[in-house]
């Protein structure tokens, strides 16, 4: 019974604190402080429920945060491990995948008996679309000129870069 009540406590300051972390009109260093905390407490609770891709969104909301702080090596791996949570992928294997579908289509383009799907996401399973994209809707609606926009485009730059690395 303590166990249930420890857990059920856990879970309900998790709740909390992740809704404190994802509401935009709060202090950056508050919502660094409550994502922490609901990012700990998840951890806790992920020994009892499989609900990892939902701590996402409060990596990206840290990351968000950490950005508009002048912490951007914290939000560029925060970011990173949002992306890893929401599609179980790092970037760099999603990225392959990515560059592998849209192989596909480029080779069957105009093929009548082979129809490949034309949504890039297509090569996550549903759950995870969802998840990425809610991630992209998230990061679009910073102002392009923000900090948190930049420090997303340093991270995409990385992956790019690891993609081709230039030889010296």
């Amino acid at each position: 019974m303590i166990l249930l009540l420890s857990v059920w406590i856990a879970g309900f300051t998790s709740s909390i604190f992740a809704g404190t972390c994802r509401k935009p009109e709060i202090s950056e260093v508050r919502k660094v402080r409550a994502c922490n905390i609901a990012l700990k407490l998840e951890f806790w609770n992920s020994f009892v429920s499989s609900e990892e891709q939902k701590l996402a969104i409060l990596y990206l909301e840290r990351g968000i945060a950490q950005s508009h702080l002048d912490r951007s090596h914290e939000a560029v791996d925060d970011f990173r491990i949002a992306i890893q949570k929401a599609t179980g992928l790092t970037i760099r294997e999603l990225t392959q995948r990515l560059e592998a579908h849209v192989d596909t289509i480029e080779h069957f383009k105009g093929s009548p008996e082979i129809k490949v799907d034309g949504n890039p996401l297509s090569v996550l399973e549903i759950s995870k679309q969802r998840r990425f994209q809610e991630l992209l809707i998230r990061i679009s609606k910073e102002k392009p000129s923000s900090k948190a926009r930049a420090s997303w485009e340093r991270l995409l730059q990385e992956a790019e870069s690891q993609r081709n690395p230039t030889f010296q």
